[in-house]
């Protein structure tokens, strides 16, 4: 089998080259640094990204990579930022809201995540990882029905949601449905 480091290497001098020929250009910018994040550096296309969107504010796909850079080097925050950016340029970019989305969720922010993943699926209603993040965010705000229909969704569509939120949308329903005890009531079996 031959190994792909000739051809991955060609790639990033061509891209290269199309930056030299062209510093000015943001989108060969946004290309060379997509293709090292990919690559070879997450680093390294991060920093080809800030030029993007240094050379154009504008340049939604460059917001929206950054936003990948920052996620993958776990700067959560900056994951936000950088596609709050993209969808002030684009607000009806699905990537740009679902990547904020995920943003808030690693953020420990239901409120906001709930925000991102419901403009994705009025975006896009079939959707079906933006259905299941839409679900866990309402599970956490305890919107147990709304989270109920939206993993419904996500399921219809494709999408396996994991053991362990079934697990707790179970839980919540069972609550939610078991009758409240009364006050003073006693909880003691043995009585």
């Amino acid at each position: 089998m031959a190994s792909s480091a000739p051809r991955t290497s060609s790639r990033i001098q061509r891209l290269q080259a199309a930056v030299e020929k062209n510093p000015e250009s943001a989108l060969a910018r946004v290309r060379l640094g997509t293709a090292l994040m990919q690559l070879e550096s997450i680093a390294l296309g991060e920093q080809e990204l800030r030029k993007a969107v240094e050379l154009d504010p504008k340049c939604v796909e460059g917001w929206v990579n950054l936003g990948g850079a920052r996620m993958h080097q776990w700067d959560f925050e900056g994951c936000v930022e950088a596609n709050r950016r993209a969808v002030e340029c684009d607000p009806d970019s699905v990537q740009a809201h679902y990547n904020q989305g995920l943003g808030h969720m690693y953020l420990k922010q239901p409120e906001e995540m709930a925000v991102c993943f419901q403009r994705v699926v009025e975006i896009d209603p079939k959707h079906a990882a933006g259905q299941y993040h839409l679900a866990v965010a309402l599970l956490e705000l305890d919107r147990v029905q709304e989270a109920a229909m939206n993993m419904l969704r996500a399921r219809e569509l494709g999408f396996s949601p994991h053991p362990d939120f079934i697990k707790a949308l179970q839980r919540k329903l069972a609550a939610k449905s078991s009758p409240p005890e009364k006050e003073g009531a006693k909880s003691n079996p043995a009585q």
